[in-house]
């Protein structure tokens, strides 16, 4: 959020003044302020159905993307199109024009696999995905609170969707959605409208720029970027108690925001209270109500201001030949906002960054933690790595050169960066920013774990030894690209369009 965002900032900023860097923000400072506004659904909203059937905003139904138009709905019919956990029965994409189609997402599916399923009806007049009950409240708080967006502009092609509880897509529908037949039409109709608000946020969002100027005079305007995040998701209106959170998380959400939201079984609520009853056996109850985010992406930021301690401090040979850049992006949380915004707008010449190296969540996946749905968990060597080599295979053979020099190496986890991977990493990490514009550019991850987007992400879980490693590498993963007397080799032509949509 920006709030923690403006927080962080001056920091960082004071870090990189601390370390000697050159300012490379706004004029001669090293801030870059990203102009946001604060989106929020319109408390106005209302659905209803001809039947009688009213839809409370928030329990019943919420609106999902800021970037669709405003809504209005006028008594239009509706449609069963089938559960997103089993597409071959799908309805399809004709006949579907203009009405209200239902998808129901049992419980357990990935909501992000939903995405790729949707185009197939951009012709509805509203998609309701059945899935709000499994939404935690750190995303429901995001859209009914609001979460910042980089412009005020609509997009008439967005897709227009809601999220449903099941009791609400019940009673449109007439029938339990994992019960009825795809195509199912009932002779109700639903009508209401939905929209968005916008308005400017209060304090301004930054990203902070800093420069390790480089030792060689025919490089020194090349530069190597290294970046991290330092916003993440806010706080709640209401404390938790910190280890009721983690031990319901441990048992029933184990990659936190990223899992399900849904009711313990009998047997999880066993488990639960025997983790909560030893946790009990040494305090008492601890509420919070902050997202402190250590990991996400603390971990990131502290990595790169290690880094750039390091190369501001070498001297002669030991300083890198090309420069080193070091951004600390605002609003990642948000949809990549302050890296969109600095390669949309960079304080170098955007041509002359020859590799981009992003540190998101590099501080957990050790035993006790769920990186790649548990089947990475408990290796020091586990390392998701996305689009090292997509532009350039030289870049990412640079970099995986580096990691096989050190003490202990990682194995670099290439899973995620699988073509068309539902999971859509690759377009989901501040590193896309840069590689819209041809820059060959790497995300490093130990990925995903029960604090995710939690109360519970604090400092008191990173694996120091672990995060430690990481930074080393990428450390001399960047050396290696500094000083490379060429940059690295493009493999694909350089994108014409930066702006068009991202392909995982």
């Amino acid at each position: 959020m920006v709030e923690e965002a403006a927080a962080v900032g001056p920091y960082v900023a004071a870090e990189f003044r601390r370390l000697g860097l050159e300012p490379a923000g706004d004029h001669g400072t090293y801030f870059q302020t990203v102009p946001l506004w604060v989106a929020a659904v319109d408390p106005q909203s209302r659905l209803a159905t001809s039947g009688g059937a009213t839809l409370q905003l928030v329990t019943d139904f919420l609106p999902v993307s800021s970037a669709v138009p405003p809504q209005v709905l006028d008594h239009a019919a509706i449609v069963f199109a089938g559960s997103v956990a089993d597409t071959a029965h799908l309805v399809p994409a004709a006949g579907i024009a203009g009405k209200f189609v239902i998808l129901d997402a049992p419980a357990g599916f990935d909501r992000r696999a939903i995405g790729p399923l949707l185009g197939r009806y951009r012709d509805a007049a509203t998609v309701g995905i059945v899935a709000l009950d499994q939404l935690g409240g750190e995303q429901i708080a995001r859209i009914r609170e609001g979460r910042p967006v980089s412009d005020t502009s609509r997009n008439p092609r967005a897709i227009p969707l809601v999220w449903l509880s099941r009791r609400a897509a019940t009673a449109v529908l007439g029938s339990d959605p994992a019960t009825a037949t795809p195509g199912a039409t009932p002779t109700t109709t639903i009508s209401g409208q939905f929209d968005f608000t916008r308005k400017p946020v209060e304090w301004p969002a930054r990203n902070v720029v800093g420069i390790v100027r480089g030792r060689d005079p025919a490089l020194r305007n090349e530069y190597v970027s290294l970046s991290a995040h330092h916003d993440h998701v806010g706080f709640d209106r209401r404390p938790v108690d910190h280890d009721s959170l983690r031990a319901f998380n441990r048992v029933v959400r184990p990659m936190g925001a990223d899992s399900p939201m849904r009711p313990a079984t009998d047997e999880e609520r066993a488990k639960i209270r025997t983790i909560l009853d030893s946790l009990r056996a040494l305090r008492g109850p601890r509420p919070d109500s902050i997202r402190n985010g250590a990991d996400d992406d603390g971990s990131g930021t502290a990595a790169i201001l290690e880094i750039a301690e390091s190369f501001a401090r070498a001297t002669g040979a030991q300083r890198p030949r090309r420069s080193i850049l070091f951004v600390s992006h605002t609003g990642e949380e948000a949809g990549l906002l302050g890296s969109r915004w600095y390669s949309d707008h960079a304080t170098v010449p955007i041509d002359s960054i020859v590799g981009e190296i992003d540190q998101d969540m590099i501080g957990r996946g050790t035993a006790s933690d769920f990186p790649r749905g548990g089947t990475g968990a408990g290796s020091p060597t586990y390392l998701e790595v996305v689009g090292a080599k997509r532009i350039s295979r030289e870049f990412g053979e640079m970099l995986e050169a580096a990691n096989a020099k050190q003490p202990v190496p990682f194995v670099f986890d290439y899973t995620y960066d699988a073509p068309g991977h539902p999971l859509q990493y690759y377009c989901r990490a501040d590193h896309y920013s840069y590689a819209r514009y041809g820059i060959p550019s790497v995300s490093f991850s130990r990925g995903e774990h029960l604090d995710y987007h939690q109360v519970t992400d604090e400092a008191q879980y990173i694996s120091y030894p672990d995060l430690a490693r990481v930074a080393q590498m990428v450390h001399d993963g960047a050396l290696a690209v500094a000083n490379a007397p060429e940059r690295p080799k493009r493999d694909v032509p350089k994108p014409t369009d930066p702006h068009a949509p991202c392909r995982q």
